[in-house]
């Protein structure tokens, strides 16, 4: 065969195969061949042999893995609810206008709940993380207002030590302390009374100086010194300090008379009643030929301007003029300025020359008590510190104030600013130096931050007396909340001033003999008296009622020592306790006897409350609470020594006062009273066993039925009943039914056919105590119904 013949038969072929298969013509080369070949081959080794055994699994089926999965990608989905978009107003497109709104308002709801839960969340957090750092900062803030010296010996065994419990706790209080406490009750007392209301600075700083520490009576007299004011400051103290000009004349007063006590000192008391004398000597013995090198001016041999300086350092301005006068006229017109200034006038246009002679010569001068005197006399360089004269922060301090002009507020402040901020406790090498920081404070009227100061270095307890002090004078500036540090910063306040909290101070210091001298606490929570809780009740009331309910003075004696003995059953008089020596306008031993019981009914404890409303004679709310309170232990077996049998006597007590008609409540609770002390009774019978004598007791009550045709009376005795005896009725039904099916085993043990009777009457009780179950107005307890079911099917 030739190849002609070939060809022709390849031709004939692939035209049969074409129109009988209709198959697509592929005409590719060798070269396009193995190309392909190689890019498959590629493919396949590339992938693993899941995505080869994919593609063969999914190819048999007729799927295409590639353009399935390029279809995959192609997808967005929403991460968030959108809303769907609007159709068109096309009549047609109804249902799915319809079908997108509605897809809408789900999604729309769902958005606002989800985001509604986020902010609920949110608020949630915040307010818990805010709760839990206020405790946090006011835990903190106690434990830093200075350090315990209570250590702990851990290496020592504990001792076992038997207390005699009739005998008084002794007293934590020093005789420093004791003393202090003393002179507070004296006040209260004299304050109770009516009597004038002495200066407590005052009293308080002559009793300082009978403990023998002249540093402690130094801060005791700048304090009573500086807080001499002439009339009695009304408004906020801290508003006006910086306006009111007798702090800073109390002040360089005080700083006067120390200089002219040293001044007498040094030269000897022979010239302490002649200041122009007692300058002279101290300007001869303190001045040698050496030291008058530089100043310029001299009276006999002495130099003139120290002379005019320290008669004005001690307060002898009538000295200093005279020293002027005698040096010759032309110093007449600054000893009249000086003695202008001392009289309280101004001669303005003689100061004006005198500020230009300054400014033109004696600034520049060699003689630094020339310049002193004319800057504190003319007010000339304020910012000058004067280091040649001043060798001592009183000096320092007494030129600055001296510097002040009546109402210069700002100046003032400038003053306090410098010695705070910018020197402050280690400049002043404080923590070893502590009355020297704290009588500079005092002395420029930062009383709050001095105060605050002493409690800090470990003298809280001179530090609590001066605030208490400086509080009842109307001069401490108190924090705006009882809840805030111990000092604090009022935006709204003159710069550099700080409140003080003087509840936190007194409380803190206070806390720690409250059950020891629990007198003597009383009195110094009385002198928060005029301060008021975030809740607006007055603090006194506030302190007492948390030491009743946070130390537990209720259980001991020391209950009858603040509020007094409650009524007995026999005629007698009881004696008060220490609250009526607080009886007063405001409040008395009674109104304050109620606020603390709602204050204890609040927080749940009822048996301070009773007593409490007792001895403020509102016997219908002690009475009412008592119910409550015995209402919860009614059923309970008798132990004793337990709470029940507490109020089981209680109970008795207030039986036998009501019977004596020494007490008169309302009638609805004098009937529970006596309906719940019928099932106390009851009760106590029931517990010991004596079941006839139980029955007898729970038929005086007239709540159980011992027949059905008991059950309508004792359904509408019970819907009489208050609430706290309702409380007891599942306990009675239950006790009830028990006490027949223990009858009934009793009988049935002895098997007697004369008992038929007995055992019909118990059955007939029985289903009358179920019918009664069923017929109640409210709804009994799982348990109860529960126990009633099962007592009932044991006797059938």
């Amino acid at each position: 065969m030739d190849f002609n013949t070939l060809l022709q038969r390849a031709q004939n072929l692939t035209n049969e195969a074409k129109a009988e298969y209709e198959l697509p013509q592929v005409e590719r080369t060798l070269q396009q061949v193995l190309q392909a070949t190689t890019q498959l081959h590629s493919r396949v080794t590339q992938s693993s042999n899941k995505d080869i055994q994919a593609h063969i699994l999914l190819g048999s089926k007729g799927i295409d893995l590639p353009k399935l999965t390029q279809k995959l990608e192609a997808l967005n989905a929403r991460k968030t609810f959108e809303p769907v978009d609007a159709v068109g107003s096309d009549v047609s497109d109804v249902c799915t206008f319809l079908k997108n709104e509605r897809e809408n308002a789900i999604l729309s709801v769902i958005e606002d709940t989800n985001k509604n839960i986020s902010e609920t969340v949110s608020k949630q957090k915040w307010a818990n993380l805010n709760s839990t750092w206020n405790e946090e900062k006011t835990r903190l803030l106690d434990a830093l207002i200075g350090p315990s010296q209570n250590f702990i010996d851990l290496q020592r065994l504990p001792e076992h030590i038997t207390l005699d419990p009739n005998l008084p706790p002794s007293s934590c209080l020093s005789q420093m302390e004791l003393v202090y406490a003393q002179e507070l009750r004296h006040y209260n007392e004299l304050l109770l009374k009516g009597a004038h209301r002495p200066n407590l600075v005052q009293k308080f700083a002559l009793l300082a100086s009978s403990f023998g520490d002249d540093r402690l009576t130094d801060m005791w007299s700048a304090l009573a010194s500086v807080t001499q004011v002439n009339e009695p400051i009304h408004s906020d103290p801290i508003k006006i300090r910086q306006q009111r000009p007798e702090f800073i004349i109390n002040a360089k007063s005080y700083l006067e008379r120390r200089y002219k006590l040293y001044m007498c000192t040094l030269v000897g008391a022979a010239h302490s009643s002649n200041s122009y004398q007692l300058v002279r000597a101290y300007v001869t013995n303190r001045f040698s030929a050496q030291h008058t090198i530089g100043l310029v001016d001299t009276l006999d041999n002495k130099p003139l301007w120290p002379m005019v300086y320290y008669a004005m350092r001690c307060g002898a301005a009538a000295a200093a003029v005279e020293f002027l006068h005698e040096a010759g006229s032309s110093y007449e017109d600054f000893a009249q300025v000086i003695a202008d200034r001392n009289a309280g006038a101004v001669n303005s246009r003689t100061e004006t020359q005198l500020k230009l002679q300054y400014a033109n010569k004696i600034k520049n001068s060699t003689d630094a008590y020339k310049k002193a005197v004319y800057c504190f006399v003319l007010g000339c360089d304020p910012n000058e510190s004067h280091g040649e004269v001043a060798k001592t922060i009183d000096d320092y301090l007494w030129i600055k104030l001296a510097m002040l002009r009546p109402g210069d507020a700002g100046g003032y402040g400038r003053l306090q600013s410098e010695i705070l901020e910018k020197y402050g406790e280690k400049h002043f090498h404080a923590i070893n130096q502590t009355d020297v920081y704290f009588n500079t404070l005092v002395l420029v009227g930062l009383f709050e931050a001095a105060i605050e100061f002493l409690a800090r270095s470990g003298h809280r307890v001179h530090g609590v007396h001066m605030a208490i002090a400086l509080h009842e004078l109307g001069v401490l500036g108190g924090a705006r909340s009882v809840s805030q540090p111990l000092l604090s910063i009022d935006i709204a306040d003159p710069q550099p001033l700080r409140r003080l909290n003087l509840t936190r101070l007194v409380r803190l210091y206070a806390k720690r003999f409250e059950r020891t001298d629990t007198t003597e606490v009383l009195n110094y929570y009385f002198a928060l008296r005029s301060l008021r809780d975030p809740k607006g009740r007055n603090m006194f009331l506030t302190c007492v009622c948390d030491l009743v309910v946070c130390s537990g003075v209720l259980d001991t004696s020391i209950f009858d020592l603040i509020f007094g003995q409650r009524m007995t059953d026999m005629d007698e008089e009881v004696p008060g306790g220490v609250f009526r020596q607080f009886d007063c306008p405001e409040f008395d031993t009674n109104t304050m006897a109620s606020l603390v019981a709602e204050e204890l009914v609040a927080r749940g404890s009822f048996e301070m409350a009773v007593r409490l409303y007792e001895l403020a004679g509102n016997y219908n709310l002690a009475l009412k609470h008592f119910n409550i309170l015995l209402a919860q232990f009614v059923q309970l077996s008798p132990q004793e020594g337990s709470q029940r049998a507490r109020l089981r006597d209680e109970a008795h007590r207030f039986s036998r006062l009501l019977a004596a008609r020494r007490i008169e409540v309302e009638p609805k609770i004098r009937g529970s009273f006596e309906l719940l002390q019928l099932l106390l009774v009851f009760f106590d019978l029931h517990h010991e066993g004596k079941l006839v004598q139980a029955v007898e007791q729970l038929q005086r009550t007239k709540l159980m039925p011992n027949t059905t045709d008991d059950v309508d009376g004792c359904l509408t005795n019970i819907k009489k009943l208050s609430g706290e005896v309702i409380k007891v009725i599942p306990d009675v039904m239950v006790a009830a039914m028990d006490i027949t099916l223990t009858q009934y085993n009793r009988l049935k043990t002895r098997m007697c056919t004369s008992d038929q009777l007995q055992f019909q009457k118990l059955r007939v009780r029985a289903k009358a105590l179920s019918n009664l179950a069923a017929s109640m107005p409210f709804r009994m307890p799982y348990e109860t119904n529960k126990r009633l079911m099962q007592l009932e099917l044991m006797m059938n």
